[in-house]
């Protein structure tokens, strides 16, 4: 049996970006179940769209996406100054890029398919942490 982590408070943000619209879905789907609000976004683009700076919220990422990418996405907060926390998920997590994000400051880097509750307890340390 697994254990299930305590969500830090009802409604901390977590965004969740990703193009692969079942995957977005899924993981949305974990993070509310677990207590938190999930601000679900098809792109980076989107995601920048609605995002709004502040404490109590976190991004779960995607690396390869169209248009921007989640490292391209993560350098631009960073540039920006914002301490936003990022738990990166891909199915590429043994590439470059993956190293990149974690050298850039990602908690985390998730392989797909991911431990549920390995991404919970990320997002978790996330929203602690911020």
């Amino acid at each position: 049996m697994s254990k299930r982590v305590a969500a830090v408070a009802y409604p901390c943000r977590v965004y969740v970006v990703d193009d692969d619209e079942a995957v977005r879905a899924a993981m949305s789907m974990l993070v509310q179940v677990s207590g938190w609000n999930p601000v679900p976004c098809a792109s980076a683009e989107e995601f920048l769209s609605c995002y709004q700076p502040g404490s109590g919220q976190c991004m779960i990422l995607d690396l390869r996406m169209p248009g921007l990418s989640g490292v391209e996405l993560q350098a631009q907060l960073r540039s920006q100054g914002d301490p936003l926390p990022v738990i990166v998920v891909s199915a590429h997590h043994d590439v470059p890029e993956a190293h990149q994000a974690k050298a850039d400051g990602a908690l985390a880097v998730l392989a797909k398919p991911f431990d549920h509750d390995e991404l919970l307890r990320w997002v978790s340390v996330a929203l602690q942490a911020h």
